[in-house]
């Protein structure tokens, strides 16, 4: 059977986007809240993330496969490739402050919707997507991406953002993907990936400036 793994790369990531996009119009549809329709999105995020933990683990493939490997492997250089994520991390809430007028439950959920959001987008742009398109050679799989992970983060216009904003949106995940991926190939583990993408998202909603 031939395989498509640029077809199957871009339907991945546009079945993640969709299932977002339904959930957050259903929420709206309802009137819920903004925190109702974060609510529905991190079903949509836990659907996604059930999703890509069969694929990685179906068969014989095994997590190691898409860069979950042990950190204690990592060497004290794969350490500095991380410092950069850990200054962009600190930006936002350094430069807004800290929202601390959140209740103890708002932060629970906060830390697990960005957990279900890094876990889940890591391992289908860093993980499978990455696997899928190796044979097309590094260079092919940073642009392609990078492009891709950014393009598909314009769904945020379905929430009532103004243009302006999406456009921020789209480059700031441009440039961000296009980090993330460096990284996995140049240190081939995905597990900081996904540590950085949950404490960047975390930091991001408990930022005054985005409350």
């Amino acid at each position: 059977k031939k395989s498509h793994p640029v077809i199957f790369s871009l339907m991945l990531g546009i079945l993640l986007t969709l299932l977002i996009s339904i959930a957050s119009a259903a929420a709206s549809i309802m009137e819920l809240s903004d925190d109702g329709i974060l609510v529905a999105q991190a079903g949509a995020f836990l659907v996604m993330a059930v999703i890509v933990t069969v694929y990685m683990t179906r068969g014989s493939r095994s997590l190691a496969q898409f860069g979950f490997k042990p950190l204690e492997g990592a060497s004290s250089k794969d350490a500095l490739y991380y410092l950069p994520l850990l200054i962009i991390a600190l930006v936002q809430p350094f430069i807004g402050g800290l929202n601390v007028e959140l209740t103890t439950a708002e932060v629970l959920f906060y830390l697990v919707f960005t957990l279900l959001v890094g876990f889940t987008e890591e391992s289908v742009f860093r993980g499978i997507i990455r696997d899928k398109l190796k044979f097309k050679g590094s260079v092919f799989y940073i642009v392609f991406s990078s492009i891709f992970f950014g393009i598909l983060h314009m769904s945020n216009a379905l929430n009532g953002n103004d243009l302006a904003y999406v456009l921020m949106q789209v480059i700031n995940a441009l440039l961000l993907g296009c980090i993330l991926a460096l990284l996995i190939e140049t240190t081939g583990n995905i597990i900081p990936l996904i540590a950085f993408h949950f404490v960047y998202d975390a930091l991001a909603f408990m930022t005054k400036e985005n409350q």
